[in-house]
């Protein structure tokens, strides 16, 4: 066979070969390097080197337990597995961190000067362990170590770091409980004075996704200045946000940072508030945030809830065995509809169980935090669905375990001022007691009526509400049944208007019409000069010996009979009498009306025929002593100078 001649044929044939020559000697000479690199570094020497640089740096000791490879490229890597890191000598665990793989990518031009340094870091299965010792140290603050010659280690830097399928646990010494961020993965790269981080977690069962820009990992080490960062927090209907500094070192603890977060979803407060679905949305919180020794400070904060802004500020004391949180919060306006409090609902029909005016749903005492709470809140003006608008509103609550205190509580409502205090007892094993004192003063009952929304009822008038009750139970139904002490509900100068076309539906209306309207008598003309409501209450039960009266200019108002909360019903027998000078015939006024049924919808009666068997029914023949007394006690309690005192004045044993 002839040979090729062509020039060009033998240019290809020397190229390849010069090719080939120069391919085997760079192979030979990356094997050579290796060879050479592992007698001079072989992996457990470069694992020294690097256990040693981290240890001078930290000051913590990094073992290497397990198997070492050296990885040449596409660059020199040493992987380890089974490391751990030393945890700080007063920690309650050995290890702060362990790995469970970690591949360090290091310099070789520097190894080859015979330094290490890292370029960057993967860590596989990290377990990191964080508590403080509730003293004000924190197992993350790092020393570095000082040389023979007195020099301080040279801080390790790097350009990578990269975490997957790891976790990191706080532990809070004051409670012993343990809190746990599930890492997927964490990417921090970039220059030596700042880092770019991604990463994704998992907390509260819940996925979040995590960004933003952070000092060098070198500053947490070192331990010499505050490392800044600007992070975001993202999840399915919530963003939180912060942007400041932490101190490491000496300062360690210590944040500096401005905050804010808008949440849209309940669920993301599931972790932290087990009544979270109550939680009005959507929240949203600013403000700057400073934690030092022992507190947690966010002041001035801005809170919207359901679009509603408050301001204020909290403090979180982290110091003691407990925490313990103080709030105050001020708002110009605050619309409870809006917060989903007194909406009407769509339901059913209800039965006259259902009707109850206490009923058997338990009140929320469960739902109060565990650790101590002190709020204070100021609302300009308060409106509530069904009720009238309250201004000025300034409430102070305080709870811890076992107990709940407001005082005060205070507020203007129908041109009067409302002032109360309440202390519950939660004992462990019993139920709830609660005492109550309240104080209504000077209460338009105009005003009142208006903004009932009922219809034009009265014509001025003003009105005292005193109460002072002990009570014991979890429902209002309980807690109605077990009361004790008095309530007293006193009126004035009040002039009933006949105008309302829903006049005849107010079962109030009813009574005092077939009380003190004589026959043919206008209505326009009817002015209470004093109405009077006294309850001494034992056991849920008011025995009412007069303490019910009204007095109008023409005559006078007693009652006898019974008010029964713990089987909410009401029978009472009222006797009008006329005032001396007054032109009425006896026939117009001299009968026994009655006042019966459940406290919801008790039925007024009017039978002067029927006097005996209708008092005797309702059960106002035992409360008054007997139905032969009744009359007499009646007659006499109108006769008095004032049938409004004698209702006033409490009995005497």
């Amino acid at each position: 066979m002839k040979k090729s001649t062509d020039p060009a044929d033998g240019a290809k044939r020397s190229a390849w070969r010069i090719f080939a020559i120069a391919l085997g000697a760079v192979v030979l000479l990356l094997a050579a390097g290796y060879v050479a690199l592992r007698q001079a570094y072989p992996p457990e020497r470069l694992a020294a080197m690097l256990a040693e640089q981290v240890t001078a740096a930290t000051g913590r000791a990094l073992r290497i337990n397990g198997k070492l490879s050296i990885r040449l490229l596409p660059t020199l890597a040493v992987q380890a597995r089974d490391v751990s890191l030393a945890n700080a000598d007063w920690g309650s665990q050995p290890d702060m961190a362990r790995l469970r793989r970690v591949a360090f990518e290091v310099s070789l031009r520097d190894l080859f000067d015979g330094e290490i340094r890292i370029l960057s870091v993967d860590v596989e299965g990290a377990d990191v362990w964080l508590e403080s010792d509730g003293a004000g140290r924190f197992n993350w603050q790092f020393g570095a170590r000082k040389s023979a010659d007195g020099k301080t280690a040279r801080p390790i830097t790097f350009d990578r770091f990269v975490a997957t399928d790891s976790r990191v646990t706080y532990h809070d010494v004051r409670t012993g409980t343990l809190h746990t961020v599930a890492v997927e993965s964490l990417d921090l790269a970039g220059p030596i004075d700042h880092k770019k981080m991604a990463a994704a977690i998992e907390f509260g069962q819940r996925r979040w996704k995590l960004d933003g820009e952070t000092g060098p990992l070198a500053i947490l080490l070192a331990g010499v200045a505050d490392w800044p960062f600007a992070l975001r927090l993202t999840t399915d209907g919530a963003t939180v946000s912060a942007s400041g500094t932490v101190g490491t070192g000496p300062r360690a603890g210590i944040i500096e940072a401005k905050m804010g977060a808008r949440i849209e979803s309940s669920a993301v407060l599931t972790p932290l508030i087990a009544t979270s679905a109550a939680v009005p949305m959507p929240l949203e919180a600013s403000g700057t945030l400073r934690r030092k020794a022992g507190e947690v400070r966010l002041d001035p904060m801005q809170l919207s809830v359901a679009g509603q802004p408050l301001s204020g500020q909290v403090t979180l004391h982290t110091g003691g065995p407990q925490l313990r949180v103080d709030a105050a919060f001020s708002a110009a306006q605050i619309d409870l509809a809006k917060w989903g409090i007194g909406k009407a609902t769509a339901s059913p029909p209800a039965t006259p169980k259902s009707r109850a005016l206490f009923g058997d749903t338990p009140l929320p005492f469960d739902a109060l935090p565990a650790f101590p709470l002190r709020l204070a809140l100021k609302v300009e003006r308060l409106n509530m669905p069904g009720a009238p608008a309250l201004s000025a509103l300034d409430l102070r609550l305080a709870s811890e375990r076992g107990r709940i205190a407001i005082d005060p509580l205070s507020f203007a409502v129908a041109g009067g001022q409302v002032g109360a205090k309440i202390n519950i007892a939660l004992p462990e094993g019993t139920a709830p007691r609660a005492d109550v004192s309240l104080s209504a003063k000077s209460l338009s009952v105009e005003a009142l009526d208006a903004l009932q929304g009922g219809g034009k009822h009265f014509d001025g008038g003003r009105a005292t509400l005193e109460a002072k009750l002990a009570m014991t139970g979890r429902t209002p139904r309980s807690l109605a049944a077990t009361s004790a002490g008095e309530v007293t509900l006193t009126a004035s100068n009040v002039a009933l208007s006949g105008k309302a076309a829903s006049l005849d539906r107010n079962v109030v209306m009813r009574l005092l019409e077939a009380l003190l309207l004589p026959v043919r008598a206008p209505r326009e003309d009817l002015v209470v000069q004093c109405a009077v409501v006294r309850l001494p209450l034992r056991n849920g039960v008011a025995a009412i010996d007069r303490s019910i009266a009204v007095e109008t200019p023409q005559m006078a108002v007693a009652a006898r009979g019974e008010v029964n909360l713990a089987k909410q019903t009401v029978a009472l027998a009222f006797r009008p009498t006329a005032k001396k000078g007054l032109d009425l015939k006896s026939g117009r006024l001299l009968q026994l009306i009655l006042l019966k049924g459940p406290l919801e919808a008790p039925e007024v009666s009017v039978d002067p025929r029927g006097v005996v068997r209708e008092a005797a029914d309702v059960g106002v023949v035992a409360a008054t002593g007997g139905i032969s007394l009744l009359f007499p006690a009646l007659r006499r309690g109108a006769g008095e100078a004032s049938v409004c005192a004698q209702a006033t004045r409490s009995e005497k044993k």
